[in-house]
């Protein structure tokens, strides 16, 4: 395998692994049992962690190395917020008025699987219909570090069911129904909180 086939290989899984909450918050990423798991040498998995680091993925202390993030309150409120703002001004600004079958979005919308992938992918076709490709860049990075709570959104939120399509309608109501989204889930901060640290 070149260094350049470790390296991308690397990312991808490593940045999986976090998307999916495979590790726990504060959880220790050791450079050299991670390069021994997936069957690379040192190198690579360390450009890939600050990488990650970059992204805000990765945390890394002086000293302490590599760490999943931790969360506060407040900074998960903060982070649900910015969400929150960035998805109103995409809406605001987009050409496509339905995100659900933006250009290019294959497969259409409702044929991702329910639940977090689609919240991800109704959110990147947003960010991708502002003409502004700085937002859909911070909408990406955003979804990233908010994907593990909402694979647990199920535990602690009652029917968030059918909250998606009021979303995905153009007109008055979306800026609304974004809000609403968001207000729910800020609301909820501690019991994601207490839900992620079980998982």
């Amino acid at each position: 395998m070149s260094p350049v086939q470790a390296m991308d290989r690397s990312y991808a899984t490593l940045k999986q692994m976090l998307r999916e909450g495979v590790f726990s918050p504060g959880f220790r990423l050791e450079a050299n049992r991670l390069a021994g798991d997936l069957g690379v040498s040192m190198t690579p998995v360390r450009d890939v962690l600050h990488r990650l680091v970059g992204e805000r993925l990765v945390e890394a202390n002086s000293g302490e190395g590599f760490h999943v993030p931790t969360f506060t309150e407040e900074a998960l409120r903060d982070l649900y917020e910015w969400n929150a703002a960035l998805l109103s001004i995409a809406a605001r600004t987009a050409r496509s008025p339905d995100p659900g079958n933006h250009p290019g979005s294959t497969p259409p919308l409702w044929e991702v699987a329910a639940g977090a992938d689609r919240v991800a992918a109704l959110f990147i076709r947003l960010g991708a219909a502002s003409p502004n490709r700085e937002i859909g860049s911070a909408i990406d990075s955003a979804n990233d570090r908010l994907h593990p709570f909402r694979l647990i959104e199920p535990d602690v939120l009652e029917s968030i069911d059918g909250e998606l399509e009021a979303i995905v309608l153009h007109g008055p109501g979306q800026a609304q129904a974004i809000r609403r989204y968001h207000l729910r889930r800020m609301r909820a901060v501690p019991a994601l909180l207490r839900a992620r640290r079980k998982t």
